[in-house]
């Protein structure tokens, strides 16, 4: 998470309303999931202050924000997230795992604490997120361990995506060369067809 919690956490619930509202606009497609992935920083942000401090959410922020994340724009935003976490969990084993026990959390933390996972998504992806949870049991002895003193403090111990890999044993040299060793055919299947000069 890289949002600043505000001082006055009732000014950074007003933020993220202010956010999700913006996504009904005249906002592209690709402008609605920028400014939802910042909202859904900022919210998780937000839970884990209080979290750590015993703070509550303001009175009706809950009600509001689970009206606004219903909304079409906001479910198009969410069903993005989804698929950036897939797409980093399906990189687990080289340099995507962190990135998307990030992803993985912020779902979770939304769809506990405000909407369920399947009022957020087309019935044909409610199976999503297990199958984003079976990518990390399938790859758990390939995936590079974050150490222990790694990882953030925020994450509860029910989210056990963080500690998915069982190569507790793995060398930082081996560490090194899974987070910084890929290319692009790693990244397609063999039917598919790879792009062609990015230089462009």
């Amino acid at each position: 998470m890289t949002q600043r919690v505000e001082h006055d956490p009732s000014r950074e619930e007003d933020t993220i309303v202010a956010l999700l509202e913006s996504t009904t606009g005249d906002l592209s497609g690709p402008e609605v999931v920028r400014v939802f992935d910042e909202a859904l920083d900022r919210l998780v942000t937000l839970w884990a202050y209080h979290r750590r401090d015993g703070g509550q959410w303001s009175p009706g922020f809950v009600e509001r924000v689970r009206e606004l994340v219903r909304s079409d724009a906001n479910r198009h935003g969410f069903q993005a997230y989804v698929g950036q976490c897939e797409a980093f969990a399906l990189r687990s084993m080289g340099d995507g795992f962190q990135r998307s026990c990030y992803l993985r959390s912020h779902i979770q933390v939304l769809v506990e604490e405000f909407v369920p996972f399947a009022d957020l998504m087309h019935a044909a992806d409610s199976g999503a997120l297990d199958a984003i949870d079976e990518l990390y049991v399938e790859d758990a002895h390939g995936i590079p361990p974050i150490p222990p003193d790694q990882l953030p403090t925020w994450v509860p111990a029910s989210h056990w995506w963080w500690r998915a890999s069982t190569r507790v044993d793995m060398s930082r040299q081996e560490i090194d060369e899974k987070l910084h060793d890929y290319s692009l055919s790693d990244l397609y299947s063999e039917n598919e067809e790879l792009p062609g000069d990015l230089s462009r």
